[in-house]
């Protein structure tokens, strides 16, 4: 229960903040969650050579049923399934904007989420550290300026995956009679898709080859939004401050075409000038009438790792593939949604004399949404994925009532097989649950859920095992403001280019 003083002082002190200075505006919205969960590893086991015994198929197996793999070294190893245990991850998240100083166009974000295990035993990934400052910056809005210091958003094309962030600043401006904006930005980044530093030992177990301390992240993007053209140009560099080394140097390139109303064209795409490769690259036709939706697209694939690490030696393979999506609204209460891609690996450069290995792959998905009453929404949905490695099928479906204003009821299912081609095992799960939702009044939301899972590893041999377990989780959301009469909006941000 250490989570419940934490929650304590951290709405105390936003409270406290939030209205200490004088005429100062702000909104404060707090979203707790939590759920019960069964967590299953596996724990690694040996046996003397000796005690193998040959199973029923060519292998080998122990004594009491386990499939194993002998080395010549005297023993065979194998994995046997670990206890069940329990956790109860719970979070807190608050987001804070305040406006209002008595400066014109200034205005401060803050946006923070605890994380915990009320068992104490923080047995559910994502659960540590305990406190994480996802923004925290103070934004100056004037004459086309816009300046922004402190924890900063990077959502940009290079930026920190949908994370992102970099503790620095950034000066943009925006020039309406040309129409261009500029802007600059730097600081000090984090580790690739996290916010945590590139020394912490969290994110990286090859301690060593960590770096010293974080990378320095600098960089520039063009924008250009015409009439119906937007694109953005953008250059981004990280160095090493120990070494100077270049941890990364990489340049993105974004455009969006709009030539009617109902179509759009989008494309972009990122170089990596450290190594001399083509990062991703995609490129989509989109099309948008009142009961149809249509997009047509291909992509390019390679997976960026920084300089320091030791993953970029094995030359990651890109692959490429087209992919398409059609949504049609057959009556008003009834739509059809399809999709499906096809892909290609390059070739790897590894030769596999015994074994031979899938280096193409498709997925499909089809789905339906009908409102057969007012109120009533029956959603269903069926897919299929066909990947190097592993596949998957599965269907699934909800049934939603939604009473008056304050109530939304559902009942959800479905059911998912996973045959892995390079694993010795199976395993398929079939779940059942129900949801609620209601809304106490315009600030209060709450919800609770329960789930049955029943999931099954099917292996020939003693390791096979069922995963049933229930699931509970409870979540609500409350919205603070400083008017209670009226909602009074921040400073409006300048326009971006969507990547």
């Amino acid at each position: 229960m250490r989570f419940l003083p934490a929650v304590a002082v951290g709405v105390g002190l936003a409270l406290a903040v939030a209205p200490s200075a004088t005429a100062q505006s702000w909104r404060l919205r707090l979203d707790a969650a939590g759920q019960r969960v069964g967590f299953r590893g596996v724990i690694a086991d040996s046996i003397p050579e000796a005690d193998a015994l040959t199973g029923l198929s060519s292998g080998k197996i122990t004594p009491d049923g386990f499939a194993v793999n002998c080395f010549n070294d005297g023993y065979c190893h194998y994995w046997r399934p670990g206890e069940l245990r329990r956790g109860v991850p719970a979070t807190l998240t608050s987001d804070l904007t305040m406006w209002g100083f008595g400066i014109s166009g200034l205005r401060v974000r803050v946006r923070s989420r605890l994380h915990t295990d009320l068992t104490g035993d923080r047995l559910w990934p994502g659960s540590s550290p305990t406190t994480q400052v996802q923004e925290a910056y103070a934004e100056y809005i004037r004459d086309g300026w816009t300046f922004e210091g402190g924890r900063i958003p990077d959502h940009g094309r290079l930026g920190n995956s949908a994370l992102g962030a970099i503790d620095g600043g950034r000066a943009a401006l925006r020039l309406d009679q040309v129409p261009l904006d500029l802007s600059l930005y730097g600081g000090w980044g984090f580790a690739r898709g996290t916010l945590l530093s590139v020394t912490s030992p969290a994110v990286n177990p090859l301690l060593d080859y960590a770096p010293e301390a974080r990378q320095l992240v600098a960089g520039a993007t063009l924008g250009a939004h015409l009439p119906r053209v937007n694109a953005e140009v953008e250059y981004r560099r990280e160095v090493d401050p120990v070494s100077d080394y270049f941890v990364s140097e990489r340049a993105a390139l974004s455009v969006q075409f709009r030539p009617t109303a109902r179509v759009r064209l989008t494309g972009g795409g990122d170089y990596d000038l450290a190594q001399g490769n083509l990062g991703t690259a995609e490129v989509a036709l989109a099309y948008t009438a009142p009961r149809l939706w249509a997009t047509v697209g291909a992509r390019h694939y390679r997976p960026f790792f920084d300089l320091w690490t030791v993953w970029g030696v094995f030359s990651p393979t890109p692959y490429r593939g087209v992919n398409g999506t059609l949504g049609v609204g057959i009556t008003s209460k009834i739509q059809v949604r399809g999709s499906g891609e096809w892909f290609r690996y390059d070739a790897a450069g590894a030769t596999t004399p015994t074994v031979t290995i899938e280096d193409r792959g498709w997925r499909a998905g089809l789905e339906a949404t009908v409102t057969p009453v007012e109120g009533w929404t029956v959603q269903g949905g069926a897919h299929s994925e066909f990947l190097p490695g592993a596949s998957s099928r599965g269907v699934d479906g909800r049934v939603t009532w939604r009473m008056q204003e304050s109530w939304t009821v559902s009942v959800q299912g479905g059911a998912l097989e996973r045959p892995l081609e390079l694993r010795f095992q199976d395993a398929g799960v079939t779940w059942l649950g129900a949801a609620a939702d209601y809304r106490v009044a315009d600030r209060w939301n709450v919800g609770a859920t329960v789930d049955r899972y029943w999931e099954s590893r099917d292996r020939p041999d003693a390791a096979a095992f069922d995963w049933n377990q229930w699931r509970m989780g409870v979540r609500a959301s409350l919205t603070l403001r400083s008017e209670p009469d009226r909602w009074s909006l921040p400073p409006g941000r300048p326009r971006q280019v969507t990547p």
